[in-house]
């Protein structure tokens, strides 16, 4: 595949925005910490602060996290717990932007977040947003809104500027425009063959919610300029989508085997993936409203029916051409677990081949793994 100059800058643009990061702080400006897409980050940017990602997918932190969480909850929980709450032998945490955070905005999701995050108040001040878990019911929209009216009044609290509608609706549109370009992005992915691969995508992907607005917009017109430039010539290599868990950066480690083996990824059903961005907010209604009723619909797992995440992988299925689907969960991630049985039969009933994968962090499974999507990819071909 192509090498791409502007992922290069992606890769090298830690340093760059931790010195923003820095200064910002310098000024007065609060950076707030997020681990999930369901706290909008229009109101975090309409009070005038910084967000970035605090989600953990490097194994080297799940051990400290593991001296006060149980060993058999998810890797991702482990991994961000720890990378907060490290501080080494050096006295510096392992991630530098841990330490700029001012405040983390969690969210009531899984069982091992929550309680994480009782945790995690003794670290950093932590605010969680609570979240209807029955979307479609009547009295969703209207508890959901209200829990983003008081998540306005704690960023406005935090920050000390007010959060107008006028704020709000830039934002929302600024916003829409990256999601627009990962649109953009993603349609280079629809051609056979791609004009990029899925493991280039996952590390825009992976950084999406780190670098600042204007430097992922930077970065996304970049690389798309440079992809609609490719020339193919390469064979058909099997289409594969991944569905479920979130793959936080550090975490490539399925998606290598996947390439590694012949098959090249066109779509992620993730909150790595299109749960991100796949719906825009909508601009001509009120914006706390508007931001409410998009939030609410992303197809999380911790949500009940989840009727709308099955509807959305066979969407994802036919758009993007896909020849199998591999699922994708974390251990112990019992909500994208227990929902595999019901994204098989649908992808069954489509006569789309599955390929089911329970992984960690660890390395110690690369081999089987390997060896489970050789007999895939051989199955597809």
């Amino acid at each position: 595949m192509t090498h791409f100059k502007s992922l290069d800058y992606v890769k090298n643009s830690y340093n760059a925005r931790i010195c923003q990061m820095t200064e910002e702080r310098k000024t007065g400006k609060k950076v707030v910490g997020t681990l999930c897409l369901f706290v909008p980050d229009e109101i975090i940017l309409a009070a005038g602060a910084d967000r970035v990602i605090l989600c953990g997918g490097k194994n080297d932190t799940v051990s400290i996290a593991e001296q006060y969480l149980p060993r058999n909850i998810c890797p991702l929980v482990k991994s961000s717990f720890g990378s907060i709450i490290n501080d080494g032998c050096s006295g510096v945490r392992s991630c530098s932007h841990f330490d700029l955070v001012d405040m983390v905005v969690a969210e009531n999701t899984c069982d091992s977040k929550k309680k994480m995050y009782e945790l995690l108040e003794n670290y950093v001040p932590t605010y969680v947003l609570d979240l209807p878990q029955r979307p479609d019911s009547p009295e969703a929209i209207k508890y959901f809104l209200e829990e983003l009216n008081k998540f306005k009044s704690v960023m406005e609290r935090l920050t000390g500027n007010k959060v107008t509608v006028e704020q709000l609706k830039k934002e929302i549109t600024s916003l829409n425009e990256t999601r627009q370009l990962l649109h953009r992005l993603y349609d280079l992915r629809k051609v056979d063959p791609p004009l990029i691969s899925g493991l280039d995508v996952l590390k825009v992907m992976q950084k999406q919610y780190f670098l600042s607005t204007d430097e992922l917009k930077k970065s996304l017109c970049m690389l798309i300029d440079e992809a609609e430039q490719v020339e193919t010539d390469w064979a058909h290599k099997p289409r594969i989508m991944i569905s479920g868990c979130p793959m936080a950066g550090g975490n490539t480690k399925v998606p290598e085997i996947i390439e590694s083996k012949g098959g090249v990824i066109v779509a992620e059903e993730s909150c790595t993936g299109t749960r991100s961005f796949w719906e825009l907010v909508d601009e001509d209604k009120d914006p706390m409203l508007a931001l409410a009723e998009r939030y609410i619909r992303i197809p999380c797992s911790c949500m009940t029916p989840n009727d709308r995440r099955i509807d959305n992988i066979l969407e994802l299925a036919r758009e993007f051409k896909v020849d199998g689907v591999v699922c994708y969960t974390l251990q112990f991630c019992h909500g994208y677990n227990i929902e595999r049985y019901k994204v098989q039969q649908a992808l069954k009933k489509a006569g789309i081949p599955m390929l089911s994968i329970e992984t960690d962090y660890g390395d110690s499974d690369v081999e089987q793994i390997g060896l489970r999507v050789d007999a895939f990819m051989e199955m597809l071909s």
